[in-house]
């Protein structure tokens, strides 16, 4: 059960929610307009609560019924030879034919339809780690890339827990990261952020956020060899992310891809607006469930000028990661606007 009343005492409830968390990464991806040049790598988690698990992965898995008509059901059986046949593993960067890029705009129907009904079943964190402003020197000599990734999924895990302030408490039944080599054969990357969470948890007398178990675990996102539940929410994560990062950077004129990310361009551009009012009366209800940011948005030589100012020693990445102000909710979306686009569902 995703949110139990549980009595403290006879005056007092604990409200609680349990989530599935689904994780997946794209590196290095050039950013370039007249005014900057920058390389940005990507987390994003995907949250979703337990008792909605099974009702949003019906509607993802039975997207892939495509027959010869405007719409599909959302009670179509895997029985259907339409469905069976589109049985496979979906990848942004792999979309090739129109079958998938049906079902791919699809999903992302499924995520829009989400927020604008304010149904609270999608919930995710994408952070962006602008390279071009960070000393590499600040993480190790040895894995650089590995230990930066693994300091920013803390970070990224965090503040996505964080959206759910009007829990007492969140329990995190499973996370699940999408198979990549670097980052299982990390030393620590698949236990540190939960323990460092945990600890800092005792620490402050504070048990919000429970971990059911203490290790990431990797999984195939080929719900052919992986999970058939789970895999495909990872594959959900690509989509979207995929979507999304060539909504901001436009790294593909792909025809079927960009049909997709026009798709999702009308949310994504209010979520990286400046304009605080516009993002928390949004239609789409996405405020405090769904976030894009990035950081560092100073460069090298004014993070060290910042730091000296501020806490009077050396450049030091965990008080930088408390600095609010270090991070930024808006980027020039690089996908050109064109006419009719935000047409919701065409």
């Amino acid at each position: 059960m995703n949110i139990n009343q549980i009595s403290l005492n006879s005056n007092v409830q604990k409200k609680i929610i349990h989530l599935d968390l689904y994780v997946d990464e794209s590196k290095k991806r050039p950013y370039k307009t007249y005014m900057k040049n920058e390389n940005i790598t990507y987390i994003m988690i995907l949250a979703i609560p337990s008792n909605k698990k099974m009702k949003l992965y019906n509607k993802l898995n039975n997207s892939r019924c495509i027959q010869n008509r405007p719409f599909f059901s959302e009670n179509c059986t895997k029985k259907c030879p339409y469905h069976s046949k589109n049985d496979k593993e979906l990848h942004f960067t792999e979309i090739k034919s129109e079958t998938d890029k049906i079902i791919a705009k699809r999903w992302i129907d499924t995520l829009l339809n989400d927020d604008l009904q304010n149904q609270e079943n999608i919930y995710f964190n994408i952070l962006g780690i602008i390279e071009s402003n960070l000393d590499f020197k600040l993480f190790g000599n040895e894995k650089q890339e590995g230990n930066i990734y693994c300091r920013f999924f803390r970070t990224c895990l965090l503040r996505l827990l964080r959206m759910f302030d009007k829990y007492d408490q969140v329990i995190i039944d499973n996370i699940y990261h999408d198979r990549t080599n670097e980052m299982e054969n990390h030393p620590y990357f698949n236990t540190s952020a939960i323990k460092k969470i945990s600890m800092e948890q005792l620490n402050d007398n504070k048990n919000r956020f429970i971990f059911e178990k203490r290790k990431i675990e990797f999984l195939d996102s080929n719900h052919h060899k992986g999970k058939q539940i789970d895999s495909q929410f990872i594959q959900f994560v690509d989509i979207v992310l995929g979507a999304t990062l060539n909504t901001i950077h436009h790294s593909t004129n792909n025809a079927n891809k960009e049909e997709i990310s026009y798709k999702i361009r009308p949310l994504i551009e209010q979520m990286v607006s400046d304009n605080v009012y516009k993002k928390k009366n949004s239609l789409y209800n996405f405020f405090n469930k769904q976030c894009i940011s990035f950081f560092p948005i100073l460069s090298k030589t004014e993070i060290k000028k910042e730091t000296k100012k501020l806490y009077k020693n050396e450049v030091d990445i965990d008080s930088l990661l408390k600095n609010a102000d270090l991070f930024s909710n808006s980027i020039e979306l690089l996908l050109p606007d064109i006419e009719g686009q935000m047409s919701l569902f065409n």
